[in-house]
């Protein structure tokens, strides 16, 4: 028997019978819903809270990226370019202290610096006292690219937040705050 026949005669003895349910072809299947008492008996709030979260995280994230995508960065990137817009004293951050201001934590904060440097974003150089100490600044062009960004990102969340009243804003970042 030749391997192609050998294979066609497995699939002939494992396939489920014509009538069977598992018998699946293209055509749409109206199955009914499996009942929620499978496993609870009614909506669980605290999943629900997840589930929520997760869904408006995931909005979030991908529309702010997108933005960021426009103007040639990740969302990771300008994280750390407006962190250095806000918190740079004029000296520059030290990659640990740019690690602990992110967002969402980077696995690899030296090549996310890599690239922006190379894109001329930021300036790096290593502290006279300690040369194993390398500060992190912004470049005049990463400047730029914050202020730039600044004014459609507000817009953005404002239509991110588009039907929630300042009240429940502040109730909401109250609230998952609180979360951690």
């Amino acid at each position: 028997m030749r391997p192609a026949e050998a294979k066609a005669a497995r699939l002939k003895r494992t396939a489920p019978p014509a009538d069977s349910p598992l018998n699946m072809s293209d055509e749409c299947i109206d199955l009914p819903l499996p009942e929620r008492t499978a496993l609870h008996p009614e909506p669980l709030p605290r999943v629900e809270l997840f589930r929520a979260l997760v869904r408006a995280s995931e909005r979030q994230i991908t529309e702010i990226g997108n933005l960021c995508q426009e103007y040639g960065v990740t969302g990771p990137q300008y994280n750390v370019l407006r962190i250095l817009y806000v918190n740079d004293p004029g000296v520059g951050l030290s990659c640990s202290r740019i690690g602990e201001r992110l967002i969402s934590r980077v696995p690899d904060i030296t090549r996310l610096l890599d690239r922006l440097e190379n894109a001329e974003l930021i300036e790096r150089c290593r502290c006279g006292e300690d040369r194993r100490i390398v500060r992190t600044r912004l470049s005049d062009k990463g400047r730029q690219l914050v202020e730039d960004i600044d004014a459609p990102l507000l817009a953005l969340h404002d239509k991110l937040s588009e039907g929630m009243s300042d009240e429940d804003v502040a109730t909401l970042t109250h609230l998952l705050t609180r979360l951690g």
